[in-house]
């Protein structure tokens, strides 16, 4: 249980820009030390999207549920939200003293975790269907202003039928 509390406060500690950017690390942590198979990420991270919170709290969350209960679910929490916690609190002290290139730099850097996350979970995609469904989810998230638990929720029904 501490190696994998240690592997998620280790992986908050370089979450930054949230938990889309950090999704592929928590993927190849959780892939390697085999604690899930790849379809019970896939699973994961669909119902980490759906339910309140963010998804890389939600993913731990579930993680430390599936391997140690309750117990396991609190502890891989408060592991993801040690560093967030730290971070966020040194920020506030020292914001006025950081240099706006430094900023600038950690923008690129975010874009660039959530680019290969974005490339990883491409690798997942197996079907033509799965293709077209995210298609359309995406095409509906960004030309539409449908709420986006409608777009996830149909997506769900439509996958829960389709595989």
């Amino acid at each position: 249980m501490l190696r994998v509390f240690l592997e998620f406060v280790k992986i908050g500690f370089i979450a930054f820009g949230g938990g889309w950017s950090i999704i592929g690390i928590i993927k190849d942590a959780v892939l390697s030390n085999n604690w899930l198979t790849p379809e019970q990420f896939k699973e994961i991270l669909s119902i980490s999207q759906m339910t309140p919170g963010p998804v890389m709290l939600n993913t731990a969350t579930y993680v430390g549920l599936k391997m140690y209960g309750i117990t396991g679910a609190i502890l891989n929490s408060i592991a993801v939200l040690v560093a967030p916690i730290t971070f966020t609190t040194l920020f506030f002290i020292v914001r006025d003293k950081l240099p706006k290139e430094f900023i600038t730099a950690l923008k690129f850097g975010v874009i660039f975790l959530i680019s290969l996350t974005f490339l990883s979970l491409l690798t997942n995609i197996s079907s033509f269907y799965q293709i077209l469904i995210s298609l359309v989810a995406f095409l509906l998230f960004t030309k539409t202003k449908i709420d986006p638990i409608y777009v996830i929720f149909i997506s769900g029904i439509i996958g829960f039928f389709l595989f």
